[in-house]
């Protein structure tokens, strides 16, 4: 991600170590992981080689990784397609009613156990119920 990031500068981790003078090794592991995982460190290395702030940084970063959701299905093909479908269409749903799915994370799920595809579909049912609430929730009845 950050190597991608980078590309619009015409920069390498390489030249942001020696213009920040954060280990390239540093770098090198934070490419790896995700962005809501990122030291501000690593965030203002960034920012002063491409004459960012942080922040703008940071959102760049969040634009260019996409929705989170969909990025997650597309990490597990394995999940039931019709779960998928149901989520996709909550999700439009949401969106046309002007609700923003932006603060959904996948923090725990990757924090708390190994990636399977027994566990993915659960995380999914449960973001299909949450979705499914906030929905309902949003709507006058």
């Amino acid at each position: 991600m950050i190597d991608d990031f980078l590309k619009q500068f015409n920069l390498t981790r390489y030249q942001v170590a020696k213009i920040s003078g954060v280990r390239a090794t540093t770098l090198a592991m934070a490419n790896d992981k995700p962005i809501n995982s990122l030291s501000v460190r690593v965030l203002q290395a960034l920012a002063m080689a491409t004459g960012k702030t942080p922040g703008q940084v940071l959102d760049e970063l969040i634009k260019q990784e996409g929705n989170p959701i969909i990025n997650f299905m597309q990490a597990h093909p394995g999940l039931d397609k019709q779960l998928v479908s149901d989520i996709e269409d909550l999700m439009i749903k949401i969106h046309d009613d002007g609700g923003s799915l932006s603060n959904v994370t996948f923090n725990c799920y990757y924090d708390e156990g190994d990636d399977t595809n027994e566990r993915a579909t659960v995380a999914m049912q449960n973001l299909k119920q949450q979705l499914t609430e906030f929905l309902n929730n949003k709507r006058p009845d």
